[in-house]
């Protein structure tokens, strides 16, 4: 697991060096089984924002000799929408860069620790292999329709943001231009699709937790803020 340091001049050269560090310490300390927190997206080298970082942080551990390696490449967190709970009740819109039909794949953290649990009490794994930890899959469109219905918006609109004027957004929010940049490209890795792809040829059967459960824990948070 990569700590979410953001003030880096270069993100996903730090996440690279990480993954250099954990690699030296293991190899070091003689640990011969491995769970790495990865996430989806992560088998693109480029052009998708941070994720990217990961594709290197999993290849220096792959290169580890005599380790065995278990990538958990969990979905979307479910719990990234509490950051437009802002967005909801100052703008009276849920948007991004990506499309109102851009298919999102989704996942509790909850759900990531029980599975990453599993995988350190069995360890039977060998090799160097990847598991995708996913709980739903829904459209932009069925989120925010989903999101809006359990704070009593029902009719929440969704807006999609150019790149340009997502990045401008964030800049004005106080991200760095680093930081806007790679979200800015994560986002477009999502509306193009190429962030699910490895993850639409290995599809696991999903999890518990949907979409409409999280939306009460949405609910709950949005009457707090």
């Amino acid at each position: 697991m990569v700590p979410p340091i953001y003030q880096v001049d270069d993100w996903k050269e730090y996440i690279h060096q990480v993954g250099k560090n954990f690699a030296i310490a293991i190899q070091n300390s003689g640990v011969k089984k491995v769970v790495n927190l990865s996430s989806i997206g992560a088998h693109l080298p480029a052009g998708c924002g941070p994720v990217s970082g990961l594709y290197y942080a999993e290849q220096e551990l792959n290169r580890l000799s005599g380790v065995d390696i278990r990538h958990l490449r969990p979905a979307y967190f479910y719990t990234n929408f509490l950051n437009n709970i802002g967005m909801i009740k100052n703008a009276g819109f849920f948007g991004n860069n990506y499309g109102a039909e851009t298919t999102l794949v989704m996942v509790h953290p909850a759900d990531i620790a029980i599975v990453a649990a599993d995988q350190l009490l069995q360890l039977n794994f060998s090799g160097s292999s990847v598991l995708y930890i996913a709980d739903d899959e829904k459209t932009t469109r069925q989120v925010t329709a989903a999101l809006g219905a359990a704070i009593g918006r029902p009719d929440l609109p969704y807006v999609e943001f150019s790149d340009a004027d997502f990045l401008k957004g964030a800049l004005d929010a106080g991200l760095t231009g680093e930081l806007a940049r790679n979200f800015v490209e994560m986002g477009a890795a999502l509306r193009t699709g190429i962030m699910i792809a490895d993850y639409q040829q290995h599809k696991v059967p999903l999890g518990p937790v949907k979409l409409e459960d999280f939306a009460k824990e949405f609910a709950a948070a949005y009457a707090k803020a």
